[in-house]
């Protein structure tokens, strides 16, 4: 039978930090993402309200960097916000003047 060469732990550990290092330096040296560089931080505003078709509680919440607005309502059942709509403000506007 022959043994197996069994790293030390000290040395077992010394050569996973370089393997972590290394993929550290991989992925911090890569390309950024597109939309980190395209997308501004934004700036927020939120109102409560109702929502038309039922009687819970909705969050209007406006990007005003991005300008988009999203409503969001919470699912009592499922302790859940989920989403109602998503405008893109330039967008819209640009719908309602080709309209006129």
């Amino acid at each position: 039978m022959r043994h197996k060469k069994i790293l030390k732990p000290k040395h077992a550990l010394i050569v996973l930090n370089l393997i972590l290092l290394g993929i550290l330096g991989f992925v911090s040296l890569g390309p950024s993402a597109v939309a980190q560089s395209t997308r501004s931080r934004g700036q927020y505003l939120m109102v409560g309200g109702k929502y038309v078709m039922n009687q819970a509680g909705v969050a209007y919440i406006l990007d005003q960097s991005n300008q988009e607005l999203i409503s969001l309502s919470w699912n009592d059942s499922s302790k859940n916000l989920f989403g109602i709509g998503y405008r893109n403000i330039p967008k819209v506007v640009e719908q309602i003047q080709k309209s006129r």
